[in-house]
């Protein structure tokens, strides 16, 4: 019996001694977004800098990633009046950006994807973007939230994604 007091007492003394059991410090820390520029097709310029103080999403995508339009499409419409962008993982130039953009409005009657185009294959490559599409939220203070893999088209995961940064 005393045999086991003492290994009872050892094992609640190792368990509340142990990291993240009492005291720990559980906290998560953010990693901020690389410092980045894009011109998009509506030749506006974004950049890390320039959208600090607002949450936003970066999709990284390919032209020719058929799961990514649908995305584009539900995310643009679930989230208009939020900054979205798409960013292509090669440097396109901005003729192609256009025309890229002119597909994926054509590709659903009826939705058209009023966010901006840009490309930033730098930035893919830093951030280590190996699947599109791939959606990564950024918070008002420049930190990386949540990084989605995959496409995203049903709202409540959208608002979901979403309401991490608000």
């Amino acid at each position: 019996m005393k045999f086991s007091t003492i290994c009872l007492s050892l094992l609640l003394l190792m368990l509340t001694v142990s990291p993240g059991c009492i005291g720990g410090d559980d906290t998560e820390t953010l990693e901020s977004i690389p410092a980045f520029t894009v011109v998009a097709d509506d030749d506006v310029t974004y950049s890390s800098d320039n959208l600090l103080g607002t949450p936003y999403i970066l999709h990284f995508s390919a032209s020719w990633c058929s799961q990514c339009r649908p995305t584009m499409h539900a995310v643009d419409s679930q989230l208009p009046e939020h900054t979205y962008i798409i960013v292509s993982t090669d440097d396109s130039d901005s003729t192609k950006l256009s025309d890229w953009h002119l597909q994926v409005n054509e590709s659903q009657a009826d939705s058209t994807v009023d966010t901006p185009f840009s490309a930033n294959a730098a930035l893919s490559t830093t951030l280590d973007i190996n699947n599109t599409p791939t959606l990564i939220l950024v918070g008002s203070d420049g930190t990386m939230i949540d990084r989605h893999l995959g496409p995203m088209t049903d709202s409540s995961v959208i608002e979901e994604f979403w309401s991490q940064a608000v």
